[in-house]
C-alpha cells in the first residue's frame, strides 16, 4: 500500500508541474515496491511505466527507456497485454521522439496482433490491428478513429511525422 500511495503522490505532484518531486517520489515507491514484492511484479512495472513517462516529459529519454524496457519485459512476462501495449505505446512515442520512426512502428507492432490508440488520451482498450488506421504518412502511429489521430495530431505527433 505504501508504494501506490507513493505513486499516487508523485501522480499529483506531476500534475502540478512539480517534477522533481514526483520523480524523488516515484523512485521511493520503486524502491518500496522491489523490496516488497521483488523486481519483477506487476507492481514494480506500473511505477517503471511511470517512471518511463515523467523522465519522458523531463527529457530524460536514456533513463525513459530503459525504465519502459523492463515495464515491457515484466508486463509481457505476467501476460498483462494491454499493459503491455500501454507500455509499449509510450516506449514507441519516445523512439519517436528521438526521430526514429522505423524504431517506433517496430515496437508498436511487436505485441502482436492487439495494439492500443498512439493517441494518449484515448479511452484506453487493445484493438486489432485491422481495426487501427496509420497515420498516412510516417506509417509509424495506428489509431481506432479519426477523432483520435486529429487530436494526438495536434497535441504531439505533428511534431515527430516526418511527413509535414
Amino acid at each position: 500500500m505504501q508504494g501506490t500511495s507513493l505513486n499516487n503522490q508523485a501522480l499529483q505532484l506531476d500534475r502540478e508541474g512539480d517534477l522533481e518531486g514526483a520523480l524523488r517520489l516515484h523512485l521511493q515507491a520503486l524502491d518500496v515496491k522491489e523490496r516488497g514484492y521483488g523486481p519483477d511484479h506487476t507492481a514494480t512495472a506500473i511505477t517503471r511505466n511511470a517512471l518511463g513517462e515523467l523522465y519522458m516529459r523531463m527529457g530524460k529519454l536514456d533513463e525513459a527507456e530503459e525504465n519502459l524496457k523492463i515495464a515491457i519485459r515484466i508486463r509481457d512476462n505476467r501476460r498483462a497485454a494491454f499493459d503491455a501495449a500501454v507500455s509499449r505505446e509510450n516506449l514507441a512515442q519516445l523512439y519517436e521522439m528521438k526521430g526514429n520512426l522505423r524504431e517506433a512502428k517496430d515496437i508498436r507492432l511487436s505485441g502482436g496482433n492487439q495494439l492500443c490508440c498512439s493517441n494518449y488520451t484515448c479511452t484506453g482498450q487493445l484493438f486489432p490491428l485491422p481495426k487501427l488506421s496509420q497515420c498516412a504518412g510516417c506509417k509509424s502511429a495506428f489509431y481506432c478513429s479519426k477523432a483520435c489521430q486529429v487530436k494526438d495530431w495536434k497535441l504531439r505527433h505533428k511534431r515527430y511525422c516526418k511527413a509535414q
